[in-house]
């Protein structure tokens, strides 16, 4: 019993972690489980309503189904909503919560001389249908073991009520058990999927966006309703042709290394994005700052690649800065020219400078 609970928190901590770095896509994962729980939802109420003409035995329960299509339908509507519509668990399990309430009242109300059906399904598809902590997918279906069983005891004959809480519990451990199988492999596909995405898209030496990846992004500026840019910087590293002749590739990749960790460190101080665009040149797109703040942080930046130790050597870089809040811009790729420009003029200014492509400064 110990080892069991070792191995489930465990899948626990594991789950938790992996979940919490694809937010994105177990929350798109979810959403979609919404959507097809509400669907199936109506239809597995229609069908018993379809069928109340030709059985007897369904049309007692006619008001039960109305008030689960009903429930469902109102589900549907709220999740609809903008602020609503984030709290995908919840729809969830306000869902299945409307499955158990049928599936306990047709048990224990409707069939009192007859096994659970429906309340089976319930606990196991529960655990499979999404991807939530482990631990809360146990407590929500011991709760409704729990619900039924007591009900169970109290309105069916004690054989039925052994017989269904046998059942129940059976289910609900096949669930569990099938629900962190199904977890686990969704979770680890969406965690090497991410690292395949990184693998595509960062610069190994750097650790920052390859050129890929800025292109990409540069297609998604030119779109509608994409957030515009303020700026952009073309960053060069002076003399770096020069660095590798002198001391080697091996220390050209490394200073290279050291470059990206002080890019990195920068980015999370500010709204930029950093990419290697190819050799020694860098672009960094800005967001949300003024002409004034970008050649500032420019200038910044330019002090702190200068200040950077790299194994008690110094690197400079020549800085060209484009500005383009104010404008309609149908091709950055023409801004990230403006920029190189100005990085020329700033080498020819005698290097270790920022200049901005508009003024020339």
């Amino acid at each position: 019993m110990k080892e069991a609970l070792k191995i489930f928190w465990k899948h626990e901590n594991n789950c938790i972690k992996l979940a919490s770095i694809n937010r994105s896509e177990v929350d798109k994962y979810n959403k979609q489980a919404l959507s097809t729980l509400l669907l199936l939802g109506w239809i597995l109420v229609l069908v018993p309503l379809v069928a109340v003409p030709f059985s007897n035995t369904k049309a007692a329960a006619v008001p039960a189904y109305l008030l689960s299509f009903s429930s469902f339908f109102v589900l549907f509507l709220l999740f609809k909503t903008p602020i609503v519509k984030k709290h995908t668990l919840i729809g969830l399990y306000a869902g299945f919560s409307v499955l158990f309430l049928l599936g306990i009242y047709l048990s224990v109300i409707h069939s009192p001389y007859m096994r659970a059906t429906i309340l089976l399904g319930g606990f196991v598809i529960l655990p499979l249908s999404f991807i939530d902590s482990p631990r809360r997918s146990v407590l929500v279906l011991a709760f409704w073991f729990i619900i039924h069983a007591v009900l169970a005891y109290n309105y069916k004959p004690p054989q039925y009520a052994l017989d269904d809480t046998i059942n129940c519990l059976v289910a609900a451990v096949l669930g569990i058990y099938l629900g962190q199988m199904m977890v686990k492999v969704r979770l680890e596909s969406f965690e090497a999927q991410r690292l395949l995405t990184i693998e595509k898209e960062t610069d190994v030496l750097t650790g920052l966006y390859n050129r890929r990846k800025l292109f990409e992004k540069l297609a998604l500026l030119e779109t509608k309703d994409a957030e515009k840019p303020s700026g952009i910087l073309m960053i060069d590293i002076d003399y770096f042709k020069e660095f590798n002749d002198n001391y080697g590739h091996a220390a050209g990749d490394k200073c290279l290394r050291y470059f990206g960790e002080t890019l990195n460190r920068f980015a999370q101080h500010f709204k930029l994005e950093f990419y290697r665009y190819g050799g020694e040149e860098f672009v960094a797109i800005a967001y949300r700052y003024n002409e004034k703040e970008l050649f500032s942080i420019a200038e910044s930046l330019r002090i702190a690649v200068q200040s950077t130790d790299i194994e008690g050597g110094h690197i400079t870089v020549s800085i060209g800065v484009a500005y383009c809040d104010e404008e309609q811009i149908l091709n950055y790729e023409k801004v990230i020219d403006r920029a190189d420009q100005a990085v020329y003029f700033a080498k020819r200014e005698g290097r270790n400078k920022v200049c901005m492509e508009q003024n020339g400064k």
